[in-house]
């Protein structure tokens, strides 16, 4: 029993020296400046997919509130997202639900703001 915990131990005490040697080749050798880039350009995309799927979700709450209020044809309005900002456009029946269409949208959770090309539908 005790030969085994000794060669627990030294294997442990092994593995833990390889990793620290093999840590600090790492740092100074060109591969590691590789893998460091790497990383860099893996948490880039990452970031960049996040904000698309933040928009995406952006976009989905809008539509999913102008289809929930009453006397709002939300079939004529287009709704886009970027980095936060929606773009509604598209055609109301007046100003009135102009106005009405961005309070609503202001009102969604991670919205910073509103651009609006929406017309008055003739």
């Amino acid at each position: 029993m005790k030969n085994i915990k000794f060669t627990h131990s030294l294997l442990a005490v092994v593995l833990g020296s390889v990793l620290i040697s093999s840590s600090a080749l790492a740092e100074e050798s060109p591969s590691g400046k590789i893998f460091e880039s790497a990383g860099q350009k893996i948490d880039s995309s990452l970031q960049h997919a996040d904000n698309f799927l933040d928009d995406s979700t952006i976009t989905a709450k809008v539509k999913g509130e102008l289809l929930g209020h009453k006397g709002l044809n939300s079939n004529e309005i287009s709704v886009k997202t970027e980095k936060g900002i929606v773009y509604l456009s598209g055609f109301v029946k007046n100003k009135r639900q102009a106005a009405e269409i961005a309070e609503i949208v202001h009102g969604v959770e991670g919205v910073k703001a509103v651009k609006s090309t929406l017309e008055i539908k003739k």
